[in-house]
């Protein structure tokens, strides 16, 4: 059993329960957990036995209660000669140096400000910004020894150095 103090309004409707802070989102509760309300606190239960479920609904609940005071936000930084990305409607479109423009479609739960060459993601969602940020480096993977590429910009990258010859 855990249990979340409530400073937010919220509504139970067919096990998706819907939070309202300074933003607004909604996710649903799994079969095996139930949420009952006493004195100012939300209880998490479960019907099984297995602590894993609770624990692990209990981190994405509160995840969720932070990103909806303040939103997640992840920065990418982009690096390279004639790299470009901008977005066309609900499209993220990159120009990095492929045959083809690289497309992807910007979640409606995700929002995106591009400054110069840094990306900024934003959502109350943290665990789909991780996945969705994760998806936008694969595209192109930072070179440390060109030093070009797309990368998050809180890690910490050794710039390597070619070959010297004798």
């Amino acid at each position: 059993m855990k249990q979340i103090k409530i400073n937010f309004s919220y509504l139970i409707k067919n096990n998706i329960i819907f939070l309202k802070k300074k933003y607004f989102c909604f996710f649903k509760i799994p079969v095996d957990i139930y949420l009952l309300e006493k004195n100012m606190f939300l209880e998490i239960k479960s019907f099984s036995e297995k602590k894993k479920n609770i624990n692990s609904f209990y981190k994405i609940f509160l995840n969720i209660l932070k990103g909806l005071e303040t939103p997640w936000e992840i920065i990418l930084e982009f690096s390279g000669i004639g790299y470009k990305i901008y977005i066309k409607e609900n499209f993220l479109i990159f120009n990095l140096g492929f045959s083809k423009e690289k497309i992807l479609i910007i979640p409606i739960y995700i929002k995106i400000n591009i400054i110069k060459n840094k990306i900024h993601l934003f959502s109350i969602y943290k665990d789909k910004l991780g996945v969705f940020s994760n998806k936008i480096t694969l595209i192109k993977k930072y070179n440390p020894y060109k030093k070009k590429g797309i990368f998050l910009i809180n890690n910490f990258f050794l710039k390597k150095s070619n070959k010297k010859k004798q």
